[in-house]
């Protein structure tokens, strides 16, 4: 499928923002995008992609490590912005990774705990500027969280909020047919209901509630997990002089749009407000065609259900009233998905009743134990209610594996192992148990990669695969304290931001080299040359290259390093809501927990 989200310009930028982008200019200006150019720097040294860094920068008393590539001394210098060198070390044993067709050595420069603005030299190579301090995420927090309003349907975004990336209004979704596949009795195929509200999915202008359900789940965690840190950060959105956090505005922004999917006489759930086909690359506002809401699902009925029981607790202080409505929508969808069990989405692919075939994104499922276990889940710690204990069966899952919008088990793990009252001691071991499982499991690939990252395979949204495995083990290190799980996950990030064998920041508008033609059509269209900040893009892909760019536009025959920075990459340069979701989680959480738990 194609998906896509836009991210927005910060109103305020801090100097070291400034200073990445002016950068970035500078080299795109001389280099283009080319990954493999060199540029004379400071009489004998070159900056060279060769040494991967975290772009933008290392928590001061956290695990700090470049990758070198191929290096061509044992030793590395830390050196200041005075070109003073301040710190030597001997890189780690090279070894070679397959996955890039790398020979790669670790710098690790943990014991460096000075704060200020850095670079790495390793014989005559030398690595773009990085930071160092203890709040080396907070900018990138609110970035990414701000994307969400980029990416809102059914408003304008005025120029006070979103500066040169403003645009007219667009999908009110007020006049929306009831396709087809969605007709019962009490709404007939072509009843017009309204659906506005949500965020465009991904690359195109449509609304998915699969992929809106672990979306919107992770941004709540985010807030839950990180409260003191989202309370005490704003990001000039339309509500922001109100007195309810910004992340939670965001977030409230899809849930209603969520609420308005459920047929209201039944209690199912419409698997997507879309229009017939992929809209062309035009502005939000010039995306005029018909939309629909396309067939009841389990699926998408048991993620609404999971998110508006979690949302429930999430409002219970701001919006009571709107929290019990939230939680009685919930309930109301568990039991037509009990009645219904399975029932797998297919786009209509055929005309049906007058209405068109549909050929946008499916996020389509076959199996719903994971589905009924995180819903169960959710409802269970919403209403205390013994009811959906029975839907909560751990050991009927052999294995429980890192979260997507296809696997969503492991979330439930979470909320059950972060709930602090109203779970049973043996269900919270239970749950912290599976989730330590997980965690060990990946910290042993993180020990002996030669990247030192936890991800081996990619697919399809790879980069949002390895923060979402830093979901898992921040969430173990949170319930059992093994400081390699925290590094574990920080190696993550240091991932996305620049540490991996492109060489890229994958991050919009971040670090020294970020992509600058993402597959999004809002981008694509406002006439702005530069994507707005904070969106993450999918990263490296090789299964479906050949029917994007065409294979030989890649021209790199390693899985970890099939990543291309054009418009036509949507198998590698999409940007999407579930992608961006743990990016906000996983830098919120790591600064939040580095600053508890490590700042001296």
């Amino acid at each position: 499928m194609i998906s896509g989200v836009e991210s927005e310009t910060k109103s305020t930028m801090s100097m070291g923002n400034i200073i990445r982008r002016a950068r970035l200019l500078l080299l795109m200006s001389v280099f283009g995008s080319i990954v493999g150019c060199m540029v004379k720097s400071q009489n004998i040294e070159q900056v060279t992609p060769d040494i991967r860094i975290n772009q933008i920068g290392y928590l001061q008393h956290a695990k700090k490590q470049a990758a070198i590539v191929e290096p061509t001394s044992n030793n590395f210098s830390l050196i200041n912005s005075s070109n003073e060198p301040v710190f030597e070390g001997v890189l780690l044993e090279t070894k070679y990774w397959n996955k890039s067709g790398e020979k790669v050595a670790i710098a690790d420069f943990s014991a460096f705990n000075e704060s200020g603005t850095y670079r790495i030299q390793c014989g005559e190579t030398i690595s773009h500027f990085f930071e160092i301090s203890h709040t080396p995420y907070l900018e990138l927090v609110k970035s990414a969280s701000k994307s969400y309003y980029y990416n809102r349907a059914s408003t304008s975004l005025d120029p006070s909020h979103s500066g040169i990336y403003h645009r007219g209004y667009a999908h009110p979704d007020t006049l929306v047919y009831v396709h087809a596949s969605a007709a019962s009795s009490s709404r007939p195929a072509g009843t017009v209901i309204s659906t506005p509200y949500g965020w465009y999915d991904a690359g195109d202008y449509n609304k998915y509630v699969v992929n809106s359900g672990i979306a919107t789940y992770t941004l709540i965690s985010a807030y839950q997990h990180n409260s003191g840190l989202f309370d005490s950060l704003t990001w000039n959105l339309p509500e922001s002089d109100n007195q309810v956090p910004d992340l939670l505005d965001e977030i409230m922004w899809n849930v209603r749009w969520m609420e308005s999917m459920q047929d209201p006489e039944d209690g199912g759930v419409y698997h997507k407000t879309t229009s017939a086909s992929f809209e062309n690359f035009v502005s939000p506002s010039e995306a005029t065609g018909e939309r629909y809401v396309v067939a009841k699902g389990t699926a998408a009925t048991l993620d609404f259900a999971a998110v508006l029981a979690k949302s429930s607790v999430l409002f219970r202080a701001t919006h009571p009233a709107y929290a019990a409505q939230l939680l009685e929508k919930a309930e109301k969808a568990w039991r037509w998905a009990s009645v219904n069990s399975r029932v797998p989405f297919e786009n209509p692919n055929v005309a049906m009743a007058g209405h068109p075939a549909i050929s946008t994104g499916g996020y389509g499922d076959l199996d719903f134990r994971d589905e009924f276990f995180w819903a169960s889940t959710e409802l269970y710690l919403a209403t205390g209610r013994d009811i959906y204990m029975e839907g909560i069966t751990i050991d009927d899952f052999q294995i429980f594996r890192v979260p997507s919008w296809a696997s969503v088990e492991t979330l439930g793990l979470i909320s059950l192992s972060s709930a602090r009252m109203g779970v049973s001691e043996k269900l919270n071991k239970q749950s912290s148990d599976q989730l330590m499982v997980i965690a060990d499991r990946l910290t042993n690939d993180w020990r002996t990669a030669p990247y030192k990252i936890t991800l081996d395979e990619f697919t399809w949204g790879s980069n949002s695969e390895i923060l979402n495995q830093g979901m898992v083990l921040i969430n173990a290190y949170r319930l059992f304290g093994n400081r390699e799980f925290y590094e574990a996950a920080l190696s993550g990030l240091d991932y996305v931001l620049g540490r991996n064998a492109t060489g890229y920041c994958f991050v919009t508008g971040e670090g020294s080299l970020s992509p600058q033609k993402v597959h999004h059509r809002p981008s694509a269209s406002d006439g702005v040359e530069a994507p707005v900040p904070g969106m993450l893009v999918g990263g490296p892909n090789p299964r479906n290259v050949n029917d994007d760019c065409g294979r030989q536009a890649y021209m790199m025959s390693h899985p970890a390093r099939c990543y291309l920075d054009e418009e036509c990459s949507y198998s590698t340069n999409e940007v999407a809501i579930n992608w961006n979701a743990p990016l906000v989680y996983m830098s919120s959480t790591l600064q939040a927990t580095y600053l508890h738990d490590f700042k001296l």
